[in-house]
């Protein structure tokens, strides 16, 4: 199950159960998603796999683990193991760029992180910080340190999908719930989630 799976379920009975409390449209309602719940879900979702594409490094990078998940009052914090496969890295000499072939490294660091989240662009960006880096060997230090400068300290955004209308029906009633993300923010052990939903009622 997905992060966005499981946050669809825990929503739609959030709502199921809330339902003879709220108005026809644009009450915010908020969500607090254990730091344990999170950790979970992002288990189930990894490995995450992606390209990449800068002017001095190529392949494909993994993150393989994330552990010891940790939320704090506008931080996060976690120990996160990457694993890089087909590295080359993209030197230029007289004008030519040359790839040299690496292969493949596993690193692991300690990483701490903020997140804004653009309510108008329904994006999450979170800007790590990574420290304590450690690569499976000596010759590899000097990739896993290109890689990891890469991310540091710079903004990566996170697309937040809009999530896909949920349907209850009451018995006599269908009600179509409609949702949007207003805000993400970290608070101590938990993800505050506001969401406003617009809910659409049918009669049978």
């Amino acid at each position: 199950m997905t992060f966005k799976t499981l946050f669809s379920t825990l929503l739609f009975f959030f709502l199921a159960g809330s339902l003879s409390h709220a108005t026809t449209s644009q009450e915010q309602i908020t969500m607090n998603l254990p730091v344990s719940i999170v950790q979970s879900a992002a288990d189930k979702s990894l490995p995450l796999t992606f390209r990449m594409d800068s002017k001095a490094l190529l392949g494909t990078i993994s993150i393989d683990k994330i552990e010891d998940l940790k939320f704090l009052k506008d931080k996060l914090s976690s120990h996160i193991t990457m694993s890089g496969h087909d590295l080359r890295i993209v030197t230029s000499i007289a004008g030519h760029d040359l790839k040299m072939k690496l292969g493949n490294v596993t690193m692991s660091f300690q990483c701490d992180a903020t997140i804004r989240f653009d309510a108008a662009k329904q994006i999450l960006f979170i800007r790590p910080i990574i420290t304590s880096l450690k690569s499976s060997n000596d010759q590899a230090t000097d990739v896993a340190s290109t890689i990891a400068l890469l991310f540091n300290n710079r903004e990566l955004p996170l697309q937040i999908e809009k999530l896909k209308p949920l349907v209850a029906n009451t018995g006599n009633k269908l009600l179509n719930i409609s949702m949007n993300t207003n805000n993400i923010e970290l608070q101590p052990d938990s993800l505050l989630v506001s969401i406003s939903p617009i809910i659409n009622v049918k009669k049978q």
